[in-house]
Formats: structure tokens, sequence, C-alpha cells
């Protein structure tokens, strides 16, 4: 995609996406087109397998919507093993439980916007901040929407 930098390495480039709908699959889709390597798991459980078994794991997208995923709980599962794992929620509303530093965008997005935070996150997981630093501002929802 134009004015994307590129990555070296595989290194950052691997994403897991928990569960099946329209709009995770058109997700995954894009994130594949952008050289990105993505998983799909089919619940939380098969995502919190994914990354325990592929440290590699850069960042987990979550859609909660009509899943009934318990999602402070699965963040908290797969963070135990793989500490730094960057977290991105998709949907309408904030689940309860959602730890401050996983950020939540609404479900209608730009690709531009989604590819940013993507990276952005993935950043993150490269270059950790100090702790006690806010992440929540860094991919606002505001930005988000088409035109």
């Amino acid at each position: 995609m134009p004015g994307q930098r590129p990555v070296p390495s595989s290194e950052g480039r691997r994403i897991v996406i928990c569960d099946y709908n329209a709009l995770l699959l058109s997700v995954t889709g894009l994130l594949r087109m952008s050289n990105y390597c993505v998983f799909q798991a089919h619940d939380g459980l098969a995502a919190e397998e994914l990354c325990a078994r592929m440290p590699e794991i850069s960042l987990l997208v979550l859609n909660t919507f009509g899943t009934g995923i318990d999602v402070g709980g699965l963040v908290r599962r797969v963070r135990l093993a793989s500490p730094k794992l960057q977290v991105l929620h998709i949907g309408s509303s904030i689940p309860d439980g959602l730890p401050e530093d996983v950020p939540s965008i609404p479900e209608r997005f730009t690709s531009e916007f989604l590819l940013s935070t993507v990276s952005a996150l993935i950043e993150r997981r490269l270059n950790p901040r100090p702790a006690g630093a806010s992440y929540r501002d860094a991919c606002s929802p505001a930005q988000a929407f088409e035109a």
C-alpha cells in the first residue's frame, strides 16, 4: 500500500484474529494484502491457544459482538503467556473488563485508519512505553469513520 514503510523481517507481522464474522473476514483480507501473516481463531479459546503456542504473535484482534467472550479474562490469559502482546478491540461498545491499554475502535473505519492503528500497536510491542503511560489516545476512534 502506498505510504507504508517496508518491514525488513517478519518481526511484528503476525496477527491473530479472534472469531469469524463478515467484519473480521474483511479485516483479515486487508491485513493479508498489507503483508501481515494473519491467523484466524474461531473463538476465544482457539485465540488463546494460538497466542500461547506462538510467542511471535504481535497483535490479537477481537470483535466481541454476540460471542459471549469474557474479554478481560481472555486478554489477561493471553498476556500471561506473552506479556508484550498487543490487543485491538473492534466493536460498537467497549466490553466490560477491557484493560485500559487496549484500544477499542468502532466497527466502521477506513482501511487507512485500521492499518495505521495496527502499525501503532505493533510499534508499541516492539518499543514499549514506560509503565503508567496512556495508550488510549494513540488510536482515537474519532479518526476512524469514513467521510
